[in-house]
């Protein structure tokens, strides 16, 4: 396993129960406790409107980018991210099973270690599987998606075994698969991505890669079942929801063959990796991202997520599947965080919880943080060796600088001085240093950049605080620049 501490929550479609695995507590059982039932309905309800609220969240970004409406996503809405995943963290952490997360949570944070929160759901929860889980928020106020040194995933309790991991020599092969639409609506979004998928080829030891840049069908089979077999298989289209005369939702992707374009059932992308099985088991594809792309026009219901449980019974040990689309500047930052984590050693779930932090920070007013979600049926998602440190890991590239130097003298006092320096008056500086100076502040800058973030959120009611906190977050940014460039 990848991680010292893990904690377990298995659903169920009328119990929860929590396994803890740490040094002190291997094996602990918490549970299982009865899922609340009618008289919860209201919390499943409102979670359910929140969830379609949130699925309208683009077409908003689109409304205050106008600039009709000063703060309206956060002025008008405010914590609408924070309410929902309050409701989230109460579905399944309650009672016994929280005091198990809360219990790991310690005893992990008390080592400075990674601890691993695994939702794992049964055949009878595929309801409650369907739930933007990304946007757990904890009781002491934080993402869980988008914590230091916490890694979020789920898992589908299938009948076959969980499946060995099989961690490989560099180089990392990743295969490209572009599908999005060869139109106008598209060529920003294209050149864009294009362009981004050049970047792993930057850590030249570590990570080879391909790119199909459109759909055919016969040249991506042949290139998953012939050497070098690709171990990372990197999908980017569109797709769109669609209904079966029995009511039952399904998933469509628009492909385009270099005749025609059309709409194809996902089930075109599923039987893709259907000779997945049958090669040898170190030739196998170990991870699936299914990257969503910004639909034209806007589809408040589309989402990959959908075709990660068929991916899985094909035997695909983890898949990434966006829920919301993930376009413009995120989706190359986020194709960047990946795989620089997965190049410098990280795991997959290190990797995504990485590229998650990242996005949150970044998009601080998106619900894009939560996009991918990670589905895990291995018992370890270790895909490179990690690095010692020694000369050997010298050669990965851009990925070995992924924590920029500690400013000088302590972060408060960086971020003082940096407040000292701001044109705002000394009244509203005073104010600003009191509620610095209330915080602890961790020493590596992503972590800072993280908190002062925070911060903006929670006195964006005050506009001249935000302000204030929004230029600390510009200065932090360019002294993580500074410090990359030196």
């Amino acid at each position: 396993m990848p991680f010292e501490y893990q904690y377990s929550v298995e659903v169920t479609g009328t119990t929860v129960a929590g396994t803890i695995d740490t040094p002190d507590n291997p094996g602990g059982r918490y549970g299982p406790v009865q899922l609340p039932g009618a008289t919860h309905d209201l919390h499943r309800k409102t979670i359910e409107v929140l969830r379609l609220w949130l699925n309208r969240w683009t077409a908003l970004t689109r409304v205050n980018k106008q600039g009709e409406y000063e703060h309206f996503l956060r002025g008008i809405v405010p914590n609408t991210f924070e309410v929902l995943g309050r409701h989230l963290y109460e579905t399944v952490f309650f009672g016994d099973i929280e005091r198990g997360f809360l219990s790991g949570r310690a005893a992990a944070r008390e080592k400075s270690a990674t601890l691993r929160v695994l939702l794992m759901f049964g055949r009878d929860a595929e309801d409650l599987a369907q739930l933007p889980w990304e946007l757990l928020y904890a009781k002491e106020d934080y993402f869980m998606a988008a914590e230091h040194r916490l890694v979020l995933s789920r898992s589908l309790v299938l009948e076959q075994a969980m499946i060995p991991s099989l961690s490989r020599k560099p180089p990392l092969t990743v295969h490209f698969l572009v599908t999005l639409p060869d139109t106008d609506d598209y060529r920003d979004q294209r050149a864009r991505l294009l362009q981004a998928l050049t970047q792993p080829a930057e850590y030249s030891t570590s990570i080879e890669s391909d790119v199909l840049d459109h759909w055919d069908q016969e040249k991506a089979a042949e290139r998953l079942r012939t050497p070098p077999y690709p171990q990372v298989v990197h999908v980017i289209g569109v797709c769109r929801q669609v209904w079966s005369l029995g009511g039952e939702a399904g998933t469509e992707i628009y492909l385009h063959d270099g005749t025609r374009p059309r709409w194809r059932s996902g089930q075109v992308l599923v039987n893709l990796f259907s000779q997945n099985r049958g090669l040898d088991k170190e030739d196998r594809v170990r991870l699936v991202v299914l990257h969503l792309c910004e639909p034209s026009p806007l589809d408040f219901e589309v989402s990959f997520e959908r075709l990660a449980p068929a991916l899985i019974y094909q035997g695909i040990p983890a898949v990434i599947a966006m829920q919301y689309p993930l376009g413009g500047g995120a989706a190359t930052r986020f194709i960047k965080k990946l795989y620089e984590g997965l190049a410098s050693g990280q795991s997959i779930e290190e990797a995504v919880q990485g590229a998650r932090s990242d996005l949150y920070t970044t998009f601080e007013e998106d619900r894009l943080f939560g996009s991918p979600v990670l589905y895990m049926q291995s018992i370890d998602s270790q895909l490179l060796p990690r690095l010692t440190g020694s000369a050997a890991g010298a050669d990965v590239g851009p990925s070995t600088v992924l924590t920029p130097p500690v400013p000088p003298r302590s972060t408060l006092d960086f971020l003082l001085r940096k407040l000292a320096g701001l044109s705002e008056p000394p009244e509203l500086r005073d104010e600003a240093e009191h509620i610095l100076r209330d915080g602890d502040w961790p020493p590596r800058l992503s972590d800072v950049e993280k908190h002062v973030t925070r911060l903006y959120r929670d006195y964006v009611y005050d506009k001249d605080l935000a302000r204030v906190f929004a230029a600390l977050v510009m200065a932090v940014k360019e002294e993580m620049n500074r410090s990359d460039r030196f």
